[in-house]
C-alpha cells in the first residue's frame, strides 16, 4: 500500500525516465501514453493529482473517474493487469492521488500500444516507437510466430529438397546420439522434416528447410550465400582468390571450412621450430566461428550476406544481424548465460545433426582455443547491419618484418561497412593460382606412404576426423586413394594411401 510520505519520497527527484506526474485525469489520454512508454521500456509511475511545481493537491474520485480510469487502461494492448491506488491526502477528504506502477516485464509481452499506437521513453521523453525498434520487440515477444526461420513457405516443395542430405543428417544425428535411434526406420522425407522441426503437421515447409537442405537455396531465397575472399596484404586492394557459395548452410560449411584450410599456413611454414599440425588459428576457432555466422545471421534483408576475409595478418568473419536486446558479446561468453541463437531451429538442427557440439559456448571456445595458442585476444565489432569478429595471427609480416598484432578489445565504434563492391572492385587484380596449395593436394602429397585417418587430421591441424575422411579421403577412394584393408573398410587398422599411376 502506498502512503503519502512515500509519494513525497518519489516525487523529490521531480520527473524521471520512470515518474510522469499530471495534475487531473484532464490529462489521462496523455498518461496512458506515457504508461505505454512505461511498459515499453524500464517500467515507472504515472501519478495524477500533482501540479508541475510538484505541489500535492489531489483530485476528487467519483465512481464516473474510476470508470475513466478503468476504460483508458483497456486500450493498452496486450491486455495488462495493473493495480489502481487511490490515495486519500490526510488534510483533504475525498481528496486522492491516483498512483499506478507499469512494470516493464523485459519486453516479453510487448510491445505494448495505447489506442493502436508504440510509445517508448527517450529520458524522460514519451516519443512514438519508431517501426524496426517495434518489429524487434515483435519478434522478442514471440519469436515462434514471427521468426523468418520458421514462417511457411508454398512456394518450397520436396522436390526443392536435397533428400540425400536429409538422410544424412538423419544419419548423422542418430550416429552423434542427438537423434533417437528409432528414427532410422524414417523413410518419407516429410516426417524427417518434421523429425527436425523445419516443416508442419499440415504439409507446409518452413523457410528453415530451404536454406538448410534446398538444391539451389539461391533460388529462393537470393541472401542464402557467402562471400569468401583471401586478400594480399592487410587491405582490400588486391585479391589473392574469391569466391562465393550460393548453397545450403552445410554446403556453406564445407566452403568456409575448405577455404580457411586452403589458405591457413601451418605453423611449420613460418618457422620451423613450430609443430606441422599446428595451423595459423586454431581449428576449433575457425569451426565455432563458421557455425555462430550461419546460425546466427540475420535473413530479414535480402541485400545482406555474411563473408570472411583472410589477410596476412588476421582473419575477419563479418556476420548480418546483432546481439539480444540489451546485451553484449561478453555476456555470451560467461558460462552462466545460456544459448540464444538468433534461428534457434536453424541452430538445433546443426546440434542434431552433431555439427555444433554444445549450445551456448561458441564465443567462449573461440577465445579458450585462441588463448591456448597464444594468440591475440578475438576482437568483436558491431557496425550496424553486421557483428564483426576478428581473429588475429600470432605473428604477421609488416614489411618484411615479424610483429605481434595487437591486443584488441571490443568496441561499438562505427566503422567502414564491407559492401559487394568490396569484393569486386577494379582492384581485384589476382596473383598467380598456381602457387596456391589446397588441402587436397596436402593429404595426395602426404599419402605417398600409408597414412592412418588420425595422421591425416593431425597434419591437416583438424581434430573432426568425421569431416576429414567425408571431405578428403571417402570421394577419392578408387580414383585417387585406396585402403590398406579393403575388405574392413571400418577397421580401427586402416590407414590409405595415393594409388601410383
Amino acid at each position: 500500500m502506498t502512503t503519502i510520505g512515500d509519494i513525497k519520497k518519489l516525487i523529490a527527484k521531480d520527473e524521471t525516465r520512470t515518474l510522469e506526474l499530471k495534475k487531473t485525469t484532464g490529462e489521462l489520454y496523455k498518461g496512458m501514453e506515457t504508461a505505454c512508454a512505461f511498459l515499453n521500456s524500464d517500467g515507472g509511475w504515472l501519478m495524477f493529482g500533482i501540479t508541475p511545481s510538484l505541489k500535492i493537491i489531489g483530485q476528487n474520485v467519483t465512481d464516473n473517474t474510476r470508470q475513466e480510469v478503468a476504460n483508458a487502461l483497456r486500450k493498452i494492448e496486450p491486455a495488462i493487469d495493473v493495480e489502481v491506488e487511490y490515495v486519500e491526502l490526510p488534510d483533504k477528504p475525498d481528496n486522492y492521488v491516483i498512483a499506478i506502477y507499469f512494470d516493464s516485464n523485459n519486453f516479453k509481452n510487448g510491445p505494448y500500444s495505447f489506442d493502436g499506437r508504440a510509445f517508448y521513453k527517450v529520458e524522460s521523453t514519451t516519443a512514438l516507437m519508431p517501426r524496426q525498434m517495434y518489429e524487434e520487440r515483435l519478434k522478442i515477444s514471440n519469436p515462434q510466430r514471427f521468426s523468418w526461420e520458421n514462417t511457411p513457405n508454398s512456394e518450397i516443395a520436396i522436390d526443392d529438397i536435397d533428400t540425400e542430405l536429409l538422410y544424412q543428417t538423419l544419419h548423422d544425428g542418430i550416429g552423434a546420439r542427438r537423434i533417437h535411434a528409432s528414427a532410422m526406420t524414417l523413410q518419407d522425407p516429410m516426417k524427417i522434416m518434421l523429425k527436425l522441426g523445419v516443416a508442419r503437421k499440415d504439409g507446409m515447409i518452413l523457410n528453415a528447410a530451404n536454406v538448410l537442405f534446398g538444391k539451389e537455396s539461391f533460388l529462393l531465397h537470393p541472401q542464402c550465400k557467402i562471400r569468401l575472399a583471401r586478400f594480399e596484404g592487410i587491405d582490400k586492394r588486391v585479391f589473392r582468390d574469391q569466391t562465393v557459395c550460393e548453397g545450403n548452410l552445410f554446403e556453406q560449411y564445407d566452403a568456409v571450412m575448405d577455404f580457411c584450410l586452403k589458405h591457413l599456413n601451418l605453423s611449420g611454414r613460418m618457422d620451423s621450430k613450430f609443430r606441422q599440425d599446428t595451423l595459423t588459428v586454431p581449428y576449433e576457432a575457425i569451426k565455432e566461428a563458421t557455425i555462430n555466422m550461419l546460425c546466427h545471421r540475420s535473413w530479414n534483408a535480402e541485400n545482406t550476406t555474411p563473408s570472411l576475409a583472410i589477410y596476412d595478418d588476421r582473419i575477419v568473419f563479418q556476420n548480418p544481424g546483432s546481439f539480444p536486446l540489451g546485451m553484449k558479446w561478453q555476456d555470451f561468453v560467461n558460462e552462466y548465460i545460456g544459448s540464444l541463437p538468433a534461428n534457434p531451429t536453424i541452430a538445433n538442427v546443426f546440434y542434431r545433426r552433431g555439427t555444433m557440439e554444445a549450445w551456448g559456448r561458441g564465443l567462449g571456445l573461440i577465445m579458450e582455443s585462441c588463448r591456448e595458442q597464444e594468440l591475440p585476444v578475438p576482437e568483436i565489432k558491431v557496425v550496424p547491419p553486421f557483428v564483426n569478429l576478428t581473429i588475429w595471427f600470432k605473428h604477421s609480416l609488416i614489411g618484411g618484418v615479424k610483429a605481434s598484432a595487437p591486443q584488441v578489445k571490443d568496441s561499438h565504434t562505427p566503422s567502414h561497412t564491407p559492401s559487394d563492391d568490396d569484393f569486386t572492385s577494379s582492384h581485384n587484380e589476382t596473383s598467380d593460382q598456381s602457387n596456391i596449395i589446397t588441402p587436397q593436394d596436402k593429404v595426395f602429397k602426404f599419402c605417398k606412404s600409408p597414412k592412418s585417418i588420425v595422421e591425416i587430421a593431425e597434419m591437416l591441424g583438424v581434430n573432426d576426423r568425421r569431416w576429414v575422411r567425408k571431405k578428403y579421403i571417402a570421394p577419392y577412394i578408387g580414383t585417387k586413394l585406396q585402403m590398406t584393408i579393403p575388405d574392413k573398410p571400418n577397421s580401427q587398422n586402416q590407414k590409405y594411401v595415393i594409388i601410383k599411376e
